[in-house]
C-alpha cells in the first residue's frame, strides 16, 4: 500500500467515523464514504486492548496485507477506515482474511 492511498490525519479519521456509513462484525468495522479522488484512501485504527505496540503493528501489518491483496474489489473514489477491535487478536491470518472479505461483500451492495 502506497504513502499516498493512507489516512494519517486524525481530524479526517474522525469525520469518517463519525459521519459516515459503516459495515461491522465481532472484529473488524469498516466505515467508508464518497471521495473527490479519483483512487481510494485507506486508514486502519486498532485499540490498545489487543496488547502492547508490538501486537497492535503486527495486527496492522496483517491488515494491510489483506486489504493491498483485496483492493480491487472495493468500490472506487472512496475512503475506508478499518477499525481492528480486541477479538481480531484470536484470529488467524486466514480467518481474518474471511471476516474481511465477508464485510467487503456487504459494503458492495450498499448504497
Amino acid at each position: 500500500m502506497k504513502k499516498i492511498e493512507m489516512i494519517k490525519s486524525h481530524q479526517e479519521f474522525s469525520e469518517i467515523i463519525h459521519r459516515n456509513q459503516y459495515q461491522k462484525n465481532d472484529c473488524l468495522s469498516i466505515y467508508f464514504r464518497p471521495t473527490k479522488y479519483r483512487f481510494n484512501h485507506y486508514g486502519i485504527a486498532i485499540t490498545k486492548k489487543i496488547g502492547n505496540a508490538v501486537t497492535r503493528n503486527k495486527n496492522k501489518r496483517r491488515m494491510r496485507v489483506i486489504m493491498d491483496k483485496y483492493k480491487n474489489l472495493l468500490r472506487t473514489n472512496f475512503d475506508y477506515i478499518i477499525i481492528m477491535k480486541e477479538n481480531c487478536n484470536k484470529y488467524s491470518f486466514q480467518e481474518l482474511e474471511k471476516k474481511y472479505l465477508n464485510l467487503i461483500e456487504r459494503i458492495k451492495y450498499e448504497k
